[in-house]
């Protein structure tokens, strides 16, 4: 592998050795050791790095703290005993979330979804659809479906194209939203209006607080829920009136 600059940041100096050796290994030696979020800080200020491997629970500053210090920030992979982060290191949108103790092999994975998005070069199409590094992701604005019938969605750090003739339903989780189509499922982290505002209104409705459906996709409609592949859509009373209106036309 090429050697990448690569900043480890963790408290415990022995999970510090295991990323360390496990870059070695991989015949990498561009490696700063910080043993807390302050010292990570300062290091960043003054080098650019590739990766940055971040440790959450440390004193005086957390890894979290540390990445909402930085407007721009490496590829973060985080490095945490705690699978609670998860759902927060998901929201910060970083390249991978390690759990130690990790083997190698889990490593391994991570260090190659982290070349396929720094081996792409500014500008160009990105075939892995991952972003390149050193983006600001908050800076980019969502993208609109626009007239040739796709959008792009951003989940898992990806840009992913889907068709809007793929989508069948958007239902709200909270934070998130879960765009489900007719070959998978995204999770994005945005509001359900916002999509819904994105998508075609010929052929798409909020049906409910939680769901907006393609109305193409419907199979049938049974006591006020709209059915789509064997999942039922409730249809809020506010909203009834129209559905079948526009179901009818």
């Amino acid at each position: 592998m090429k050697d990448l600059r690569c900043l480890v940041v963790d408290d415990e100096p022995l999970a510090t050795d295991v990323v360390v050796s496990y870059l070695q290994r991989l015949d990498i030696h561009a490696i700063t050791r910080c043993a807390n979020g302050i010292e990570a800080f300062q290091q960043l200020q003054q080098q650019g790095f590739d990766l940055l491997f971040l440790d959450i629970e440390m004193p005086q500053l957390t890894g979290f703290d540390l990445l909402k210090s930085l407007p721009q920030r490496p590829l973060v992979v985080i490095t945490t005993a705690y699978r609670d982060y998860a759902v927060e290191g998901f929201e910060w949108e970083v390249l991978d979330y390690l759990v130690k103790p990790f083997s190698f092999t889990r490593f391994l994975q991570t260090m190659e979804k982290a070349l396929r998005v720094i081996d792409t070069p500014p500008g160009s199409p990105n075939t892995t659809g991952s972003l390149p590094r050193n983006t600001n992701i908050d800076s980019i604005p969502a993208e609109p479906a626009d007239e040739k019938g796709f959008l792009f969605l951003k989940a898992d750090r990806q840009w992913i194209r889907v068709d809007l003739t793929s989508i069948l339903y958007v239902e709200s989780l909270k934070d998130y939203i879960r765009v489900v189509t007719a070959t998978g499922e995204y999770l994005c982290h945005q509001p359900l209006a916002d999509i819904t505002a994105k998508l075609p209104p010929e052929r798409f409705l909020r049906v409910h607080r939680s769901y907006t459906l393609a109305l193409d996709k419907v199979d049938q409609v049974i006591q006020h829920c709209a059915h789509i592949r064997g999942k039922a859509i409730p249809i809020s009373r506010a909203n009834r009136q129209e559905v079948y209106r526009r179901l009818h036309q």
